[in-house]
């Protein structure tokens, strides 16, 4: 049997509407530099790239950059300018300024719509940089179908020449070397059994090739971290880069006056380090270990679980409680 009706089927179609940027993020700061660092899987497939965002207000002196993570794909970190309207020269000094500070060697500047002269500043700082930087552009827009909810699109528009080809030849290049591969593999163990016993512990979800992995972030500029050291020792840390080096001692004096009460809460004693002719500061505990050995890596991921468990409990509290002051005053930069 035939059908007899030559009339195609058609199924209904709907139109796709974009909505004001602001009626999803009323503010970037509050709203759409939040969103974005608990959602990094949208930046990272705009990108092409691996990527970690791990901390929002980042300090650069006495501002603020929306986030800053890493680049995990080029092992560098990363830095990401948020601006909810048209670019201006304002937010482009402010990203070039982040950039310097951090040392950031991916560069990302997320704009509702990039003007003509932005575009190719940044296509030019792409050009001066070669394979020493990378700077992308990102147009952000907000869709509709119909009653569907509101669905977030990152549209790159500025990108380093052959940038799709880069990424294919870092991606199938021969691969991490034997020290990375074995960070990532111990890091990759480590986050797979912390999301399982312990939630909600770390956002990171990426292992990287590196030999420390910064895993939770009390406040602006503090990291609660863990890595592999000189002298065979596996730490677990609060490192502190608030900047400038002088903000940074304030903080671990301040600290340091309840060492008695936050060691007594932790059950042991600390390192106190305060980097003298550095920029940071640290509060460290250490472990011997060696990445080499790997029948010792069960082990080592139970010590480090404990303590980042234990450092999360005591030191979020005592972080938080510190003077804005210490943040905010001109005195200390």
């Amino acid at each position: 049997m035939t059908n007899e009706s030559s009339e195609p089927i058609v199924q209904r179609l709907s139109r796709m509407e974009f909505k004001p940027l602001r009626e999803v993020w009323p503010d970037e700061a509050r709203h759409f530099t939040p969103w974005l660092l608990e959602n990094s899987e949208y930046l990272a497939e705009s990108l092409g790239i691996d990527l970690e965002l791990e901390v929002s207000e980042h300090a650069i002196g006495a501002f603020s950059l929306d986030l800053f993570g890493r680049d995990v794909t080029h092992e560098c970190p990363l830095i990401v300018e948020n601006q909810l309207e048209s670019t201006d020269h304002r937010h482009l000094g402010q990203l070039l300024t982040y950039a310097a500070g951090t040392d950031a060697k991916t560069v990302v500047w997320i704009s509702a719509k990039f003007r003509d002269e932005h575009r190719q500043a940044l296509e030019y700082l792409n050009d001066l940089a070669g394979d020493n930087a990378r700077f992308f552009g990102i147009e952000v827009q907000v869709a509709v179908i119909a009653d569907s909810p509101p669905a977030p699109l990152l549209n790159l528009v500025v990108q380093p020449s052959d940038w799709r080809s880069q990424v294919s030849a870092q991606r199938s290049s021969a691969g991490l070397s034997n020290s990375k591969a074995a960070y990532q593999s111990f890091w990759g163990q480590y986050l797979d059994q912390v999301h399982e016993q312990h939630p909600g512990l770390t956002n990171v979800r990426s292992p990287q090739g590196a030999n420390w992995m910064n895993l939770n972030f009390p406040r602006k500029g503090t990291y609660i971290t863990s890595g592999f050291i000189r002298g065979g020792k596996l730490t677990c840390e609060l490192y502190i880069d608030v900047r400038p080096a002088l903000r940074n001692s304030a903080i671990f004096e301040a600290l340091l006056r309840n060492q008695t009460e936050l060691e007594a809460a932790l059950g042991t004693k600390l390192l106190w380090d305060r980097m003298e002719g550095k920029q940071a500061c640290r509060i460290r505990l250490e472990h011997d270990a060696s990445i080499a050995d790997e029948e010792s890596w069960p082990s080592l991921i139970d010590w480090l679980m404990k303590w980042q468990v234990a450092f999360k409990q005591v030191f979020y509290p005592a972080v938080q409680s510190l003077d804005d002051s210490l943040w905010t005053d001109p005195e200390f930069g």
